[in-house]
């Protein structure tokens, strides 16, 4: 046969008769498949809408086919998990592509068209078996790395359960059984054959093996594995809608695609008023409250455990996994919608499902949003279920209960009286805007001083620090005094909706009285609830946090910092700041401007920063010992920076957020350690003083 006209025999060794059962078995597989999928459609379209405009899906195209054909979400953290990934994604596309090209050719070309030669021939033909056998090879070597990585390696965050060693093996025998196929028919046919079988490498090598023996024999071999090989393939088309784990070939893509979009750490309002008047749902109580992204999610998750690896409540030995609260999901969904019969009654997820020690151990520090590499939300969920918990069954911890009597009562979580918020500044030159306004007179700054900075003593400090360096710049602000009141985020996070709402608008329409070109910010969860979430209650502001405005004013030269502070100093990323915000390099930059300073970087640091353990409520919970997250995260600053002073110069640890003070202060007292926990702009204020020294907290 010319090299042009090359090709090969579809069903080789199989009669009409086999190839018609062949193509019967794959209408029921695909039946099955197709069966399975509408199923899955149905129960997500059974979910609450969700908006999603053309544009926000057309923006989110181009990145999202990047990263799910280079699989970066993967690797970006963990670089064999991401190999192998690639591996089996791309070998299992190539071979289906494959496959495609043949059904084309034979099925369309030969059958249909009646044509005896479609385009499966000569050059191409010859490159198609190449590239097959070179990715097929690839796709066994990607499940091999997958096998040995869960059962050799025995990577800590992954499950252990019975299907987990079923699928993949399922599919390297499909690719095994492939390449032993293969090689049987070339060693059958090879004086028949027409090209050089090493354009099929893998099955070339395979054929090796049946040198010598009689044709007829391997024909008869090449039969029952051909069938066995056929029935292994038809069989995880038709279970893989019905296998959760596996379901993610078909949503992960879709669910990248579909992300959300919104600003990271921004909680979406809800009608809070409506629902009370007509007795609808608040949050999650059951699965009928998850909208149809909810639902893809769960579908889209496969247990791979980077959320649960990355959650510092989970790592601190609370009961707490997003991965289980994922998984708890999705197994209440399949029961109350199963894919075969009828809907079941609907039963409340709380209790029935997921245990309340769960959802109230949470930081809300979304460590697990940025660990999912197909963008599943956790955080949302347990935020959802919370606002059910609080606002509809009135279920949640006791101290929660002094913060909401507080902020409702007088404007803070600490049940302060609103005539103290002023002590802090006593002896400075502080304004407030009211003072500013009966003057004429007008400022570039409203300095939100927040509930902690005005009322816990430590934090009081910070405060009075970042006034002397703004004084320092002479940068024109003012603060509201008893005017100011809890912007309402913790109430937020810890599910009491209405009351942070109350005090949004409260806030919006006294802040709308002054005349300001900035909000400046001490504390990152004020930082992102004003610059995220207040503009559901128009309230649009251009908010900085004081790391940041300190970075611009060393860059404008309204700074100078010539007091060397001789310390070794590691910077913890407050994660409403961090991984809420993006700003990393702000504060690190700052500390890299005053001189004498030794900066290492903690293991986990930026995006993989972990929690101080304040965030969510747990503010005002008290942690059992052992457990405390503020503890694990001490222990990480003491091996960045060692336990005590390292060659005459003191350890540092420095931080950009009140409650993140408080929480390693606490940490630090009770692991004993001889380091010292500073603000940012403690450190730069000490930094313009005529002193080398660095003054004790």
């Amino acid at each position: 046969m010319p090299e042009d006209r090359v090709t090969r025999e579809v069903f080789w060794n199989i009669s009409l008769v086999g190839e018609l059962a062949f193509y019967a078995l794959a209408l029921l597989a695909l039946g099955l498949f197709g069966y399975g999928v509408s199923r899955h459609l149905k129960k997500v379209l059974r979910g609450k809408p969700v908006e999603l405009p053309w544009k926000v899906i057309r923006a989110s195209l181009t990145n999202s086919l990047a990263e799910i054909l280079s699989n970066r979400t993967i690797s970006r953290r963990h670089r064999l998990a991401g190999l192998m990934h690639l591996l089996i994604m791309w070998g299992f596309i190539t071979l289906f592509i494959g496959t495609l090209i043949v059904s084309i050719e034979y099925d369309l070309f030969q059958k249909l068209l009646k044509q005896r030669r479609g385009f499966w021939e000569g050059p191409f033909f010859l490159g198609y078996e190449l590239v097959l056998d070179t990715m097929g090879a690839v796709f066994v070597v990607g499940l091999v790395v997958a096998l040995l990585r869960r059962y050799g390696l025995k990577r800590a965050q992954l499950t252990w359960k019975r299907i987990d060693l079923l699928l993949p093996v399922w599919l390297l025998l499909i690719g095994i059984t492939g390449f032993v196929v293969e090689g049987m028919r070339l060693a059958a046919s090879a004086a028949e054959l027409g090209y050089a079988p090493y354009w099929s490498p893998v099955g070339f090598f395979f054929s090796k093996g049946w040198e010598g023996i009689d044709p007829q024999s391997i024909r008869t071999w090449h039969w029952y594995g051909w069938w066995f090989h056929g029935a292994l393939a038809l069989g995880w088309v038709a279970a893989l809608p019905f296998t959760p784990k596996v379901m993610h070939i078909l949503t992960a893509g879709v669910n990248v695609l579909l992300r959300d979009l919104r600003p990271k750490g921004r909680l979406a309002a809800v009608d809070v008023e409506a629902a009370f008047e007509k007795n609808t749902p608040l949050g999650l109580g059951t699965v009928e409250d998850l909208t149809r992204k909810d639902l893809l999610d769960l579908d889209s998750c496969t247990e791979c455990g980077r959320c649960e690896m990355s959650c510092p409540a989970h790592n601190s030995g609370k009961l707490l996994s997003p991965r289980n609260i994922v998984v708890k999901l999705r197994d209440q969904a399949d029961r109350e919608t199963p894919l075969f019969g009828k809907v079941n009654e609907r039963q409340p997820i709380m209790q029935t499902t997921i245990q309340a020690e769960e959802i109230w151990a949470c930081t809300t520090c979304m460590a697990c949003v940025e660990a999912c590499p197909v963008y599943i939300d956790p955080l949302g969920k347990i935020l959802e279920l919370r606002r059910s918990e609080v606002m509809i069954n009135d279920r949640y911890p006791d101290t929660f209960g002094d913060v909401f009597t507080g902020t409702q009562k007088r404007g803070n979580p600490w049940n302060q009286h609103p005539s103290s918020r002023l002590e802090w500044a006593k002896g400075l030159p502080v304004r407030t805007m009211a003072e500013i306004k009966e003057a004429g007179e007008t400022v570039q700054y409203l300095l939100w001083v927040g509930c902690s900075a005005a009322f816990d003593a430590r934090n009081q400090k910070i405060a009075r620090s970042l006034v002397e360096i703004l004084c320092k710049a002479g940068v024109s602000f003012g603060v509201l005094g008893e005017e100011e009141s809890c912007t309402g985020d913790p109430s937020r996070r810890m599910g009491h909706e209405y009351l942070y709402q109350m005090q949004a608008r409260t806030n919006v329409e006294t802040l709308n009285e002054y005349k300001f070109e900035r909000i400046l910010t001490l504390c990152p969860h004020c930082f992102n609830c004003f610059g995220k979430e207040y503009p559901d209650f128009g309230g649009r502001y251009t908010v900085v946090h004081h790391t940041q405005l300190i970075h611009e004013l060393l860059d404008q030269g309204r700074l100078r910092l010539s007091s060397p502070l001789k310390a070794r100093v590691t910077y913890h990323d407050s994660c409403y700041l961090g991984r809420h915000n993006g700003v990393f390099d702000a504060p690190r930059e700052v500390l890299k401007r005053i001189p004498g300073l030794e900066i290492v970087e903690m293991e986990q640091s930026r995006e993989n920063g972990m929690c101080c353990g304040a965030g969510g409520g747990l503010m005002w919970i008290e942690e059992e010992p052992g457990k405390r997250v503020n503890g694990r995260r001490v222990e990480q600053v003491q091996q960045a920076i060692g336990t005590g002073p390292a060659n005459g110069k003191p350890g540092i640890v420095a931080s950009a957020c009140p409650f993140c003070m408080t929480m390693m202060e606490d940490g630090l007292l009770s692991k004993k350690a001889d380091i010292q926990d500073k603000d940012i702009a403690e450190l730069v204020a000490e930094a313009m003083l005529a002193t080398s020294a660095t003054s004790s907290s």
